[in-house]
């Protein structure tokens, strides 16, 4: 078991349960349900660390999945193959951006360790960050900068990368080739665009 960090009384092992925010069904803002039952997250890959969610944020996405967007896609997402006995669709847990501490590495994180403060953005077919602890892919997780407040971190992973992958992975632009070239970005006052025109 790691040690305790920052003061938590248990670790993560210890406990089976934790507060989080989720949905039980699609619909309005009326269906969001604070619950402090949630089952706690756990490392089934070697590459997943748990972390303590210290912030946390909303992004469009988010609020489209409540009303049911990409349902039947993420669902096949969750589980492809429909081995799972039991329903992986709900309860839903919200939220792509977070903010935290490591809490706890899989056999195979050697980048992270217990104690380090990071950020990260999942993927909407994962449970999302609206919780007291998330688990999340060594990949989908970075150092939080440390100019930055967890509140302030929380704010930027999901919107960035979304950028990033529009302007890289679908519009194939990178260091090498975009010089020179003029590049349209609709909405560039929102989240997305302000990023994709520092990205630009």
């Amino acid at each position: 078991q790691p040690p305790p960090v920052r003061g938590l009384r248990a670790s993560p092992r210890a406990r089976s349960a934790m507060p989080s925010w989720v949905i039980d069904r699609y619909g309005r803002n009326d269906v969001l349900r604070f619950t402090r039952d949630m089952v706690f997250p756990t490392i089934h890959f070697p590459n997943e660390v748990i972390i303590k969610v210290h912030a946390a944020s909303l992004n469009p996405i988010d609020l489209s999945m409540r009303s049911g967007y990409g349902a039947t896609a993420l669902n096949m997402k969750r589980d492809p193959l429909k081995l799972k006995s039991m329903d992986t669709e709900f309860p839903l847990t919200l939220g792509r951006d977070v903010s935290g501490v490591v809490m706890e590495c899989g056999l195979s994180v050697s980048y992270f360790k217990p104690g380090d403060e990071v950020w990260a953005a999942i993927p909407p077919w994962k449970q999302g960050t609206l919780s007291e602890f998330v688990v999340a892919s060594g990949n989908e997780v970075s150092f939080k900068p440390k100019c930055l407040s967890h509140t302030e971190a929380a704010s930027l992973p999901y919107v960035g990368l979304t950028a990033w992958s529009a302007v890289n992975q679908v519009g194939g632009l990178n260091q090498s080739n975009c010089s020179g070239k003029r590049v349209l970005i609709l909405g560039a006052s929102g989240g997305v665009g302000t990023f994709a025109v520092q990205v630009i």
